[in-house]
């Protein structure tokens, strides 16, 4: 049998990406258990089999093992076809439906995000970006109002499109992404006809 050639370091470098891969698949395995201590590095490198000396070798440290956590939920997220951060107000609503269904596909990962230390940490580590986007979506409904209440509201638009929300409506009351998309498109486009009809109107008052 004729041999394959490979280019220069390609095997190793695929066994290099398949370990990686193989402690992220463990870490999100022991905190879908809810199996928190499991998700340290010498646990991990129990889980996987391999020397706790590889789990550092990828994953310096517990900052690192986050990142990676992240990047897993936004790859799976992308990989269903949902849109990044919104825009615009057509934008947000456009995405509900594409985001709710994805969040349905990926349960374990999206309630590993909100019911977690590891999963909040994960959060925060983009709480700025996420928050800018949100006061950028709401901007033109807000216009006219406070520096306070712009953030307000766009912590409200954001409450109601987020993970927690999706959690929340799916435990307390068995939705599906579907119908969380409808209810929620619902709340938002009624709170940015309210915003934009407000003309600098404070929050608190009709």
């Amino acid at each position: 049998m004729a041999s394959i050639d490979l280019p220069p370091g390609s095997l190793r470098e695929r066994m290099k990406a398949q370990t990686r891969e193989l402690i992220v698949d463990q870490l999100v395995a022991a905190l879908a258990e809810g199996a928190l201590g499991q998700a340290s590095h010498d646990a991990l490198a129990k889980r996987v089999g391999v020397s706790r000396q590889t789990v550092y070798r990828y994953f310096p440290d517990r900052d690192a093992l986050m990142e990676a956590l992240w990047a897993r939920i936004n790859a799976e997220l992308s990989g269903g076809g949902a849109p990044g951060l919104p825009t615009t107000e057509q934008g947000l609503l456009d995405v509900l439906a594409p985001l709710f269904a994805n969040y349905d596909r990926i349960a374990p990962l999206i309630t590993i995000s909100q019911s977690t230390p590891e999963g909040r940490a994960m959060r925060l580590s983009v709480k700025d970006r996420r928050s800018r986007a949100f006061l950028d979506v709401t901007a033109d409904a807000t216009a006219g109002l406070s520096a306070e209440d712009k953030k307000l509201a766009a912590a409200i638009v954001q409450l109601l499109v987020g993970g927690q929300a999706w959690l929340e409506m799916r435990q307390q009351w068995d939705l599906t992404g579907e119908q969380m998309a409808r209810a929620t498109g619902w709340a938002v486009r009624t709170l940015l006809a309210d915003l934009h009809a407000r003309d600098g109107r404070p929050l608190d008052q009709d």
